[in-house]
């Protein structure tokens, strides 16, 4: 993962504590019925899918891809890692003895 995608989750992080605490919910807590739903949880709900958004598009963002290797879910294999010579060796003796 990149520096400058950690960085975003902390400020991401930062920004979903202040918008989820009193002084702003206190702004939102009125009698105004939107969609015949209190404005309250409306905001709440609002703010938290925001939140769950902005952060899978930063996680999504924030992995390296090669052009060369194909995207893979998980971690690479030893495999695949390996640079070319430490996979033919492998390949032509899997087993690892002499």
């Amino acid at each position: 993962m990149r520096q400058q995608s950690k960085e975003y989750i902390v400020i991401l992080f930062i920004v979903g504590v202040l918008a989820l605490n009193y002084p702003v919910l206190d702004l939102f807590d009125r009698s105004w019925m939107p969609f015949g739903v209190p404005l309250l949880y409306l905001y709440l709900y609002l703010a938290w899918l925001i939140l769950i958004v902005v952060l899978i598009v930063v996680v999504e963002h924030s992995e390296i891809h090669r052009p060369d290797q194909p995207v893979v879910l998980g971690r690479t294999s030893h495999l695949e890692a390996a640079p070319a010579e430490q996979r033919q060796a492998r390949t032509a003796n899997p087993t690892g003895l002499p």
